[in-house]
């Protein structure tokens, strides 16, 4: 019998290149199959109608890429020397994601986590079973508001939830959640970013005690003038035991010069210390910025700490930043992701600017790997 052609384009276009992945990141071929395996069996069927298939209905507008497209791949590389793991993120989109059935897409996500559930004996689900009850729709009270929420950008807003996987060399793949609280704040009359804090304190964790460092991030939102502007897109967290699971809080500013991106990383200097070494990791971090960014520079100067990126209007355009919670750390751990999409040259200076870096580091090995995985994807 033949296969679903949904289930062909797909593997098509995101089989092929995590198969690429996984082979190019040095992954074990019992290990590459176990994962191709789980995507097939996994991921595939919840990603929904595929955008290549004719259809009179538009399929639903992720907010996972700028595109649309419901996967997001990637390789994360250790401070180790080893060989880098291999990432991915979806949306996971019913059928009838966007139709009468389903106008939100609030079916598909529940049905996937079953399904995961049954396959992954690690999987914990208390932390997801709290946060999709307070950060997900009221499905009770959507009928009324009906007409006032989808007259929003779908692309926008009413994407409500992801799912991650690190598929790790040893052991279970980590499964990770992220919540998209857009609909459940306009409900609530809140902002995104008080409807999560509120989702973190009413923790059992919380009520105990854990998870102090939240604070920092607060004051800095409530008294810092860039922290203020700041727009907060969602929360991610770690389906594992809540002893080693993570809170993430992602936040995006329309600032976009390397002096925004230092002050808000360090919460206007809150989460300095005199045993950080942020002066080196922040001088890496600026000389791959204008790698990146300003590549015609190169050569003679570089642009200023104070320089802004170009304007961009998009949805996603500025930079998006993270902060890494645990229930015990006394301080959040940054990140920042560094926004090529809108403000890059090109594909081929991008990628040479990260080769560049990796063989300034000792990476030959590893430059060779990402540019050779890329090439054989694009």
């Amino acid at each position: 019998m033949a296969r679903d052609p949904n289930f062909n384009w797909w593997q098509r276009q995101i089989g092929t290149p995590l198969a690429i992945l996984l082979h190019k990141a040095g992954y074990d071929l019992e290990t590459q199959y176990a994962y191709i395996r789980f995507f097939l069996d996994c991921t595939i069927p919840a990603l929904g109608p595929s955008h290549g298939m004719s259809s009179d209905a538009s399929p639903w507008q992720s907010f996972m890429t700028d595109d649309h497209t419901p996967v997001e791949l990637s390789w994360e590389w250790r401070h180790t020397g080893e060989n880098p793991d291999v990432r991915y993120s979806i949306e996971p989109i019913g059928h009838s994601a966007g139709g009468r059935a389903d106008p939100f897409n609030l079916l598909a996500t529940p049905c996937l986590i079953g399904q995961l559930q049954r396959t992954i004996s690690s999987l914990d689900l208390r932390w997801y079973s709290h946060f999709a009850e307070t950060l997900l729709p009221n499905a009770s009270a959507l009928g009324s508001q009906y007409g006032a929420l989808l007259g929003q950008s779908p692309a926008e807003l009413l994407s409500t939830s992801f799912v991650a996987y690190d598929l790790r060399r040893k052991g279970p793949v980590t499964v990770k959640a992220y919540f998209l609280p857009s609909i459940r704040a306009m409900q609530s009359e809140v902002s995104n970013f008080n409807l999560i804090i509120r989702a973190i304190r009413s923790l059992p964790e919380s009520r105990a005690g854990a998870f102090q460092a939240l604070r920092l991030l607060i004051e800095y939102t409530e008294t810092d003038a860039l922290g203020s502007e700041l727009e907060c897109e969602m929360l991610g967290i770690d389906c594992v035991s809540a002893d080693s699971a993570r809170l993430k809080i992602y936040l995006r500013s329309g600032r976009t010069s390397f002096d925004s991106v230092r002050s808000i990383m360090t919460l206007g200097g809150r989460v300095q210390s005199p045993e950080d070494d942020k002066e080196d990791a922040f001088g890496d971090l600026f000389e791959l910025w204008n790698a990146l960014f300003f590549p015609e520079k190169q050569a003679s100067t570089t642009a200023t700490t104070s320089t802004e990126l170009r304007r961009c209007g998009h949805r996603t355009a500025g930079i998006l930043y993270y902060f890494d919670f645990s229930k015990s750390h006394a301080k959040p751990v940054p990140k920042v992701y560094l926004p090529v999409r809108h403000y890059g040259e090109s594909d081929h200076l991008i990628a040479k600017a990260v080769c560049a870096r990796m063989k300034r580091k000792g990476k030959q090995h590893e430059a060779r790997q990402y540019l050779s995985a890329l090439e054989e994807i694009l």
